[in-house]
């Protein structure tokens, strides 16, 4: 009976500890998407403060600069960190960039609720199982030269997207989300 319960116990202490280490990849896992959200949230705002200034003309190259500029690092976080990146919007401008049924919930739930700040889930896509970071994008002061007022918008984006719906938007308010997928298996 002795060694019956000294086995149970081993297993138990066992068990314990792939539990805890299994735990702690999760929250390595966490670390890692909240990183790379707020690496790009602060990206974005800060080339945005440094090149938008009042009254400057918003030409296609300084488009570039900062929303182009943070697009292409999120291709290079995506690749270098073995993750997926997402932007997504209700109102979008880029088509690639329109948010699914799922991704317009969280954004709608991020406007209802500004206390929550961050989702943390688990989902699966394409049979693969993914630790699941969404965090909102806030409209800045800079960002309204493009997703301010509608006529207010840039020529170039007027004839670039003609089906653009990402204006209108006030500071503070929420343009979309970023979505970062981390897999688990």
């Amino acid at each position: 009976m002795k060694l019956f319960l000294k086995s149970i116990l081993s297993l138990a202490v066992i068990s314990s500890a792939s539990l805890s280490y299994s735990d702690e990849l999760i929250d390595v896992r966490k670390i890692k998407a909240k990183k790379i959200a707020l690496e790009l949230t602060e990206l974005r705002s800060q080339r945005a403060a440094g090149f938008i200034k009042p009254d400057i003309d918003i030409t296609y190259n300084l488009f570039k600069s900062v929303c182009g500029f943070v697009k292409k690092r999120s291709l290079e976080l995506a690749k270098n960190e073995g993750v997926i990146i997402r932007h997504a919007a209700i109102k979008h401008r880029n088509p690639d960039n329109a948010a699914t049924k799922e991704e317009s919930s969280f954004q709608h739930l991020f406007e209802r609720n500004p206390e929550i700040k961050e989702i943390w889930d688990e989902t699966e896509r394409d049979g693969r199982r993914y630790k699941r970071y969404i965090f909102p994008i806030h409209v800045e002061d800079a960002c309204l030269a493009c997703h301010g007022e509608k006529e207010a918008r840039p020529d170039f984006i007027k004839t670039a997207y003609p089906r653009d719906t990402a204006y209108g938007f006030k500071t503070g308010n929420i343009r979309g989300i970023i979505e970062i997928l981390v897999p688990l298996n």
